[in-house]
């Protein structure tokens, strides 16, 4: 360590300082680029275990599919009039629909990567009304009545229970037949009796499939009663919110209460009428808010205002302690800030994030504290710059923590650290003349 020289003026310090933050931006810019490399390589990791175990699931259900003849006029190459009989299907949606949902969430890991998945237990209870008042007047097959269900994900679909129309079996067939999305994939069954006449129709279709992410159900009666509940402690609902909902440590409960008014189709329809049948939904996520790449990424937002607090708080330590500070251990300081980011990164893809922050948090408040007392020969500025650090990084982990009020949050808590900076810095300005002033008279 070497006396204070002259050229170890205020301006051209702080200048230098401000040059150095920014060329620090360097690393960090290739920091940036990892963290989306591995958030990138997640992404992929989650879609191929998606595709794998089960994409999120949207439940189209149940629908009765009523086959009929009508008439079709062509005309030939000749001009010449034809009339032909076409078959067609009318989908009939149920008066009452009631579906409980149960979700059971699981971690699924692929090397270092986790994912949460879910395997589903569904129940569907209804009933249909007067379908004689309804049906189209054409030639209908009665013995030929199909029943149905629309599942997005066919493949991730583990058992179906029973499904039962007026107590009595269907014989499950795969595929819906018909062209309606989203009710062109899922299961079927023929009805071969004439259930027409009924005034009532009620049916129990009890099935288990996997999926990724979450659920969607569609509101396919007049009225509509919908029950999810889950482990997860931390859903997100979307499209239609719940009437009620419990979040506790147990995990969650919702139920809907939906009529048919929330959709823009009627309760019947020809095959492939509608463009889209999904208005209306339910959704719930299984929710995992802020990934660790997330945090991370957040983080390296604020890279830049952390290290210049930094690197400002070892100036006032070079001066007051009246010891010089060369610019390469400036360097040395704000380079190891910078690696922060990326050993909290490495160390999150192995460890619970609060956890690779503490061990990212060690691994550069201890060096750097020790590398000030070093400089400065004194040891109360090694532990100044030991709690200084501990606290803005306090103040960083306070921010990425907060999903909602982090903005608020954050502001306020670098604030109060900006006001306490100003309480300390009032007077470097005179400690500066002071100490060049004393190299003049030491130099005369």
């Amino acid at each position: 360590m070497i006396s204070l020289k002259d050229n170890n003026s205020l301006v051209r310090k702080i200048g230098f300082l401000f040059v150095l933050a920014i060329l620090l931006q360097i690393p960090m810019f290739f920091i940036h680029r990892i963290i989306d490399d591995r958030g990138y390589s997640y992404n992929n990791m989650v879609e191929e275990i998606g595709n794998e175990w089960g994409r999120k699931q949207t439940i189209g259900g149940v629908f009765l599919v009523i086959p009929y003849s009508s008439k079709q006029i062509e005309y030939d190459d000749s001009g010449k009039k034809i009339e032909k009989s076409v078959v067609k299907d009318y989908i009939i949606l149920p008066d009452k629909l009631n579906v409980k949902v149960n979700l059971k969430d699981e971690v699924r890991e692929r090397g270092i990567y986790k994912t949460t998945v879910y395997n589903g237990d569904i129940i569907l209870e209804g009933e249909f009304l007067k379908l004689l008042n309804i049906l189209p007047n054409n030639n209908i097959y009665p013995y030929n009545v199909g029943i149905g269900i629309g599942i997005t994900d066919t493949k991730s679909l583990m058992k179906v229970e029973e499904m039962k129309v007026e107590g009595k079996d269907i014989k499950l067939e795969s595929g819906t037949g018909i062209k309606q999305y989203p009710l062109n994939t899922g299961v079927s069954g023929r009805i071969h009796e004439n259930i027409l006449q009924k005034d009532k129709i009620h049916f129990s279709i009890k099935f288990s499939l996997r999926g990724n992410g979450g659920i969607e159900v569609l509101p396919f009666g007049r009225e509509n009663h919908f029950e999810v509940e889950s482990t997860w402690k931390a859903p997100k609902f979307y499209g239609i919110l719940p009437s009620t909902k419990v979040i506790d440590e147990n995990g969650f409960k919702a139920e809907w209460e939906v009529s048919s008014f929330v959709r823009n189709y009627k309760q019947e329809f020809v095959d492939g009428y509608h463009s889209d049948i999904t208005e209306g939904k339910i959704g719930v996520d299984l929710y995992e808010g802020v990934t660790h790449y997330r945090q991370v990424m957040r983080a390296v937002k604020y890279s830049m205002l952390f290290i210049m607090l930094s690197l400002f708080v070892v100036y006032i330590f070079e001066v007051t302690s009246k010891r010089f500070t060369h610019y390469v251990q400036y360097g040395v300081v704000g380079f190891s800030l910078t690696m922060f980011y990326l050993v909290l990164l490495s160390m999150s893809e192995y460890f619970s994030f609060n956890l690779a922050y503490i061990i990212a948090t060690l691994m550069v408040v201890i060096p750097n504290s020790l590398y000030i007392k070093a400089v400065t020969k004194n040891s109360k500025y090694g532990l100044g710059m030991l709690v200084f650090l501990s606290g803005i990084y306090a103040v960083l982990y306070s921010i990425l923590k907060m999903e909602q009020y982090a903005l608020i949050t954050g502001t306020l808590l670098l604030m109060t650290v900006l006001y306490v900076m100003m309480y300390i810095t009032r007077n470097i300005f005179e400690i500066d003349i002071d100490i060049e002033e004393a190299i003049r008279e030491r130099d005369w």
